[in-house]
């Protein structure tokens, strides 16, 4: 009795995808997700296995019915060919792993799948298997990454939030990590600009940590993406996070890289660029400051391009018509409902944060003054108040 795939009672079971390889040669496989994900649950199995099966063997019936020298014909070890003989018990695993999907509102999206993102298809080792919760779109072919320490100063976090503006208004796909630092501050402030930006993460759909990464993330996935290799119910690990950064540098076509230590995360993904050949920015930052150390020493090796404003990095991919040079330049969000002395106290507050005094000098006014105004701006979202009273804009 055949102990593999369950039987094909009828053709509209099966999807048939079609890609084309990078030789121009046409791929047609019949297996579902469901069968690519029980393949998946295999003793040993790889994403590169994976992919070297179902492209050798094209349809699950072929798979099972040929002879054992069919096998060494695909380089398959003689390991992994005992454990395809016994798979279908991973019929189960694969169906609970679609259902705990489609229950928190994502999907599989598969290697041979016309959604599947065509630049991480062109990296070494790229997943075979992703879930996805939003939308993956053509568009995201010239997505660009923004990178950057957990422990972000407030230069790194205006430096993330102007460059992120600067592509959601040009159309540009955000991608980055999802953690806290650099990476929040990037996908928030995309989506503040009502533009796209897709999270890659080290855990399942289901297992986000923490709360507030939830919660970006459930806006994230409204008009963008969150994009995953790990399945339902795996919970992230240090040694995730590498493997993580991977796939977001080989969904872009340039990384930039905003304040990291020599030892960073961002500085893995920066490797990974370079492997990838795809185009690495680097925000300098204080010689002084160990946070900028990362980013100060891939510009002296002449690993990244140094960039100064988003205006350097939309340039490489010709793109010219920036409003400004400098990123100070950048005009500011439409302010509402706002008194004229609060304007003042904005016009002051543009990409630093100051303290109070510094912000009553330059707005004209007394210190208590800017100080009840400030509050007020606090209370609408404008500002926030940081330690040392000392503001910035929000």
């Amino acid at each position: 009795m055949n102990k593999g795939f369950p039987p094909v009672t009828a053709r509209s079971t099966l999807a048939t995808y079609k890609i084309f390889d990078p030789m121009g040669s046409l791929l047609v496989h019949e297996f579902t997700h469901r069968q690519i994900l029980q393949l998946s649950f295999v003793r040993g199995m790889t994403a590169s296995a994976l992919r070297t099966i179902v492209e050798h063997y094209k349809s699950p019936e072929r798979l099972m019915t040929s002879p054992p020298d069919y096998f060494a014909q695909a380089r398959i070890r003689s390991a992994q060919y005992e454990s395809l003989l016994d798979f279908g018990a991973y019929e189960s695993n694969a169906a609970v792993q679609l259902a705990l999907a489609e229950k928190c509102g994502g999907r599989v999206v598969t290697y041979w799948d016309e959604e599947y993102p065509a630049a991480l298809r062109e990296i070494y080792n790229p997943p075979s298997i992703l879930f996805v919760k939003g939308n993956l779109l053509p568009a995201d072919e010239h997505a660009i990454a923004i990178v950057g320490t957990r422990g972000v100063t407030e230069y790194g976090r205006r430096t993330a939030e102007l460059f992120a503006r600067a592509f959601a208004e040009h159309g540009i796909t955000v991608v980055s990590g999802l953690a806290r630092g650099v990476d929040s501050f990037a996908h928030g402030a995309t989506l503040r600009y009502a533009g796209r930006t897709i999270a890659v993460i080290a855990s399942g759909l289901d297992t986000i940590s923490p709360s507030l990464a939830r919660q970006l993330a459930d806006k994230i996935a409204h008009s963008g993406a969150i994009v995953t290799e790990y399945k339902m119910g795996v919970k992230a690990l240090p040694s995730y996070f590498p493997q993580r950064n991977r796939i977001i540098s080989g969904m872009s076509r340039g990384t930039v890289v905003i304040e990291s230590a020599v030892d960073g995360g961002a500085m893995i993904t920066a490797g990974f660029a370079l492997d990838q050949n795809r185009a690495i920015f680097a925000v300098p930052g204080r010689t002084t400051d160990p946070k900028s150390a990362g980013t100060n020493l891939l510009i002296k090796e002449s690993r990244a391009k140094l960039v100064d404003s988003p205006a350097d990095v939309l340039s490489e991919f010709g793109i010219s018509n920036m409003r400004g040079k400098n990123t100070a330049e950048l005009p500011l969000p439409a302010l509402a409902n706002i008194s004229l002395f609060e304007k003042k106290i904005m016009d002051v507050l543009v990409t630093e944060s100051l303290h109070i005094d510094d912000i009553a000098e330059a707005a004209a006014m007394p210190s208590n003054e800017a100080l009840v105004n400030l509050l007020s701006l606090e209370l609408k979202g404008y500002v926030r108040q940081m330690a040392g009273k000392r503001f910035v804009r929000e």
